[in-house]
């Protein structure tokens, strides 16, 4: 079975698949909802933020208008000499970052001006790196009819709440992201023991299997005074167990990721597992025509003896009586033909998956394609696939 150690348990490559697809799901949904929602909460922060210099410019220009207008009708000095010495940010004593304007009329200035154009249709606008108030409460006096007040570095405030907003979203992905992982270690901690249990019973079974196969065989062999068709029956099913026997256990009990690798002479293999299946071929009447090469791989002698193993049986398994099989073998490629039932084109895309058959009339756990898959991968080894429902398939392994 492959595994991966995670979370405190090991999880088969579904499992893990399936809280994978969990946690994107549940993270992909709080992710939206809180950007979402961050995104409301900047906008609402920048909304307050326009208000209130909005207002406290409106504040501003309408108390310089008041002072105008005063200072014109008692009759002070101070403050038109102070305009026009052109000071107008002392005169009001405006603080840093605030600039002011008077306008006689919207295109003549009566003291100080902005290089950039007033747009005298509002009375408070953004433009730039600044806000802009408009008052036109001093009617006239001192020649002022238009109040402009501009404050600059808004750009740099915009950019704290930004700044503010980010931090508070990306520590709610952190809180969301965290409370996943809290959650998923939650919905597997009540079942960690039962597949612990599980997987002991499972490899116990299998290994206890072991010693009732290998009896079973050796006393099949000791029949001599049986019907020699009966004790091939009984020796053709016995070895069947055997074999999946041997699947059970390589899937099960063998480390794949710390198999010890040898020169395998790979030829040697094929012949020896061609004759072990003869007497399955024999009682489907199969015609069986090989080409093969001396071939030498430094791999793991059980995991190819699998992969020889479950693409013979497969087919032999799925031939049809009478039928062919075709076994080629060189530098480049084990190539495995038959001209049994086929595979559906639709089935094609998953028949490598664990538990998947493309045929169920022919019995089998569908196992033995998985296993296959898993010794190409640990070897580097590319697995194609070719077949037509009713004419056979194809099954070449390249190294």
């Amino acid at each position: 079975m492959k595994t991966s150690k995670g979370w405190g348990i090991a999880l088969s490559v579904y499992e893990k698949r399936s809280l994978v697809r969990f946690l994107v799901i549940y993270l992909g949904s709080m992710y939206v909802f809180i950007g979402v929602l961050g995104w409301m909460a900047t906008t609402l922060q920048v909304r307050n933020l326009h208000e209130n210099h909005a207002l406290q410019l409106r504040s501003l220009a309408a108390s310089i208008s008041h002072n105008i207008v005063t200072a014109h009708m008692m009759g002070e000095t101070a403050l038109p000499a102070c305009l026009a010495q052109g000071e107008l940010e002392r005169c009001f004593d405006l603080e840093e970052g605030f600039s002011l304007a008077l306008y006689r009329n919207t295109t003549t200035p009566e003291a100080g001006s902005f290089p950039e154009a007033v747009d005298f249709s509002r009375d408070f606008y953004f433009d730039g790196d600044a806000f802009y108030a408009l008052d036109q409460s001093a009617r006239g006096h001192l020649g002022v009819r238009y109040v402009v007040v501009k404050e600059e570095g808004i750009t740099r405030l915009l950019g704290a709440v930004q700044r503010t907003m980010g931090f508070w979203i990306g520590l709610s992905f952190v809180f969301a992201t965290g409370l996943g992982v809290v959650l998923a270690k939650l919905f597997l901690k009540p079942i960690k023991e039962e597949i612990a249990h599980l997987d002991r019973f499972i490899k116990d079974s299998t290994h206890e299997l072991n010693t009732p196969i290998t009896a079973i065989l050796m006393t099949i062999r000791s029949l001599g005074d049986v019907e020699e068709k009966k004790r091939k029956r009984l020796e053709l099913s016995a070895r069947r167990i055997a074999t999946l026997y041997g699947n059970l256990g390589y899937m099960l009990l063998q480390d794949k990721t710390n198999e010890e690798k040898t020169a395998v002479d790979l030829a040697a293999l094929v012949e020896e597992r061609l004759e072990y299946f003869g007497d399955f071929m024999a009682s489907k009447k199969l015609h069986c025509t090989r080409d093969v090469k001396p071939v030498v791989l430094h791999v793991n002698r059980e995991g190819m003896l699998k992969l020889i193993d479950n693409l013979l049986s497969n087919a032999i398994k799925y031939n049809r009586v009478g039928g062919s099989i075709a076994v080629v073998l060189d530098a480049k490629r084990l190539k495995i033909s038959d001209t049994g039932v086929g595979i559906a084109s639709e089935q094609l895309p998953h028949i490598l998956k664990r538990y998947r058959r493309a045929n169920r009339d022919k019995g089998g756990f569908g196992i033995g394609l998985d296993i296959v898959n898993t010794v190409c991968h640990a070897n580097g080894f590319t697995l194609r696939i070719a077949s037509k429902e009713n004419e056979g398939a194809t099954f070449e392994v390249l190294f």
